[in-house]
């Protein structure tokens, strides 16, 4: 009954608009005081604050105040000019340029938005120049932009090792493996549209050109040197890595590129500071609703439901939900109401903690860019200008490989494990 209860007024409350926080915190709260079990009101108190007691959470405000610093400066369109000069020339170039700036951008913010609004606006124009269609332009850059949440150090991973107490740094390498999957297959595809449509590559640059754009982005290379050298070569924690990529963020977009000032420094801290805080409240109350509905003993009733299923069909179930899930709510949360719930049954069928991150996020990447309420559409939309169902049918062929690629992320475990 409880359950029951629980879940008609989340739902409820979801439709009619309520703040996801706030409908997680009155469903949970409410359920807890009329059915029980019966303790004192101050324990859910604790659990919400016990939500955000965690050392390795720190990172996630971090990398997300160096992802709006990134945004807001020159590192993104260094990076496109490095890689523009490098593979420009090929059949495809170009639009494969935009994905590997798209994969770079993701190994220094692990935020898909940001990498639209910084990106986007800078290939967007050359796309169509070099005889790109518009629909093409915007679908490659919309589903290249997900990159940011499987290339470390993506947000939703570092959610996902919190909530399920699995390795942050091998659940990153997973992440990364499936994100260099994706990419391949990306280019793969790009080469055959540049092929079939006639789209040929740009003028070929010098080598003293492509020195010239190294020398430009050489600084902006240096985060990701910064991030997975600290924390692969044993120097720092993730956690102490998103502190040194907002040092090393500051110091090259203010002393280095000078681009950005202190005014412009605490603008982004102010817009910075609210998307943090709403991400930490979510997260309290998201671990107290877990600690509510474990002590409901549901994530056992869910593992005892596909206990008799064969693993294939509980990972496709497992998929179908995360997938469904991303189309209508922001990856962040998803991660934080449905990770504790399915991870039981995904362990109890012989699934590695870390392939299962791995998948979860690609699912989720791909939610981002998935009708009727995938963020990246909208972002999109605004970004571009273009309308909502253009964007869409834009997307459909990249969201077709994309599944292709997480049946093949998880279906054959060594294509993300063989890093870990």
């Amino acid at each position: 009954m409880a359950i029951l209860v629980f879940s008609l007024v989340l739902v409820a409350l979801l439709a009619l608009s309520f703040p996801i926080f706030l409908g997680i915190l009155t469903a949970t709260v409410g359920t807890f005081e009329i059915f029980g079990p019966h303790m004192p009101s101050m324990v859910m108190s604790q659990r919400v604050i016990e939500g955000v007691n965690v050392f390795s959470l720190i990172a996630v405000p971090l990398f997300i105040f160096a992802a709006d610093i990134i945004a807001r400066g020159e590192i993104g369109s260094r990076l496109v000019g490095l890689m523009e000069a490098l593979v420009g020339h090929v059949t495809g170039g170009l639009a494969m340029a935009t994905v590997i700036s798209c994969a770079f951008f993701g190994a220094i913010s692990g935020i898909g938005a940001a990498a639209v609004v910084s990106i986007g606006p800078i290939v967007y124009p050359s796309l169509l120049r070099q005889g790109y269609s518009r629909s093409f332009s915007v679908g490659l850059i919309l589903s290249a932009s997900t990159l940011a949440m499987l290339i470390p150090p993506g947000v939703a991973m570092i959610l996902y090792s919190v909530q399920t107490s699995a390795s942050v740094g091998a659940v990153f390498l997973a992440g990364l493996a499936a994100g260099v999957l994706f990419v391949l297959a990306l280019t793969i595809y790009v080469y055959i549209h540049a092929k079939r449509h006639g789209i040929t590559g740009a003028e070929p640059t010098s080598w003293a050109q492509r020195w010239h754009a190294g020398k430009r982005a050489f600084w902006a290379l240096g985060l990701p040197a910064v991030i997975f050298g600290g924390i692969y070569g044993g120097v720092f924690t993730p956690t102490e890595a998103a502190a040194a990529a907002c040092v090393y963020a500051i110091i090259v977009e203010w002393l280095i590129y000078r681009n950005m000032g202190l005014r412009e420094l605490f603008s982004v801290s102010r817009s910075s500071g609210i998307v943090i805080a709403s991400l930490l409240i979510l997260i309290a109350v998201g671990s107290a609703m877990g600690w509510y509905l474990t002590l409901l003993q549901v994530p056992q009733m869910i593992s005892g439901v596909l206990g008799g299923m064969p693993g294939w069909a509980v990972l496709l179930i497992i998929n179908a939900i995360f997938l469904v899930a991303g189309m209508f709510i922001d990856p962040n949360s998803a991660i934080i109401v449905l990770a504790p719930l399915v991870y039981p049954s995904a362990v109890a069928i012989g699934v590695d903690p870390t392939h299962l991150g791995a998948i979860l996020v690609f699912n989720l990447a791909i939610g981002m860019i998935s009708p009727p309420f995938g963020l990246n559409i909208f972002i999109g939309t605004a970004t571009f200008r273009i309308g909502y169902l253009e964007v869409v049918k834009s997307l459909i062929p990249f969201i077709i490989l994309a599944l292709i690629v997480l049946a093949i992320a998880t279906y054959i475990p060594a294509s993300v494990l063989w890093l870990v």
